[in-house]
């Protein structure tokens, strides 16, 4: 049955793996630090046979190709943070978000040798504690400001179609959603140009180069 389940054309691939795709196309350009997706451990459909194809979690780390941690695997799905190392590594170690994170219990030497591992480490101990650990944000790349204003419950400021809550003042905020919905947008584009999901993999990082 598994053999007949991998038989899973190009077309199909591309489909399934549309959203997650798409989501991390700015971690892929290394505009984004992290992108934290919730990924189904079977994404299941059926083929120009007639067959019902699966696409299994496995298979869909492999096809991404990225550096990934699961915060969270249950019974039918996994939380999965896909990152940069580079984007990601220099994010955390920036001085303000440093410092705050130490506050939070994370390690505190940015320059230490497997500084982004330990850093890894301790969000997967937080997540087991937790639904979800809020400075979490700081990893996919929200604004300090932000995700420390949610933390502390202060008021919000109000934004139009805001993808989190903004607090302080809203321009970084605006800026960065406006940069990441413009790769998303771009990504959606060209995956429909692609040949395929290798192809369209590709040119995200001929984008990233050039």
């Amino acid at each position: 049955m598994r053999e007949n389940e991998n038989r899973i054309d190009e077309e199909h691939r591309k489909e399934l793996l549309r959203f997650l795709l798409v989501k991390t196309a700015a971690v892929r350009q290394g505009v984004k630090p992290a992108e934290l997706l919730r990924v189904r451990h079977c994404y299941a459909s059926v083929n120009a046979e007639g067959l019902r194809v699966c696409l299994y979690r496995s298979d869909i780390y492999g096809i991404l190709g990225l550096d990934y941690v699961e915060l969270k695997v249950e019974a039918e799905s996994s939380l999965v943070l896909f990152y940069n190392p580079s984007t990601l590594a220099t994010t955390l170690s920036e001085r303000r978000n440093a410092r705050w994170l130490a506050r939070m219990g994370y390690p505190s030497s940015a320059t230490a040798d497997g500084h982004l591992s330990s850093m890894l480490a301790h969000l997967v101990r937080r997540a087991g504690e937790c639904d979800l650990p809020h400075e979490v944000g700081i990893f996919i790349g929200y604004p300090l400001k932000d995700v420390a204003g949610f933390i502390a419950r202060i008021p919000s400021t109000p934004v139009h179609n805001g993808v989190w809550r903004v607090y302080g003042d809203a321009h970084e905020s605006l800026a960065r959603m406006k940069e990441y919905a413009q790769i998303e947008t771009e990504a959606r584009e060209a995956l429909q140009r692609a040949d395929g999901v290798e192809d369209f993999i590709s040119m995200i990082s001929l984008k990233r180069a050039s």
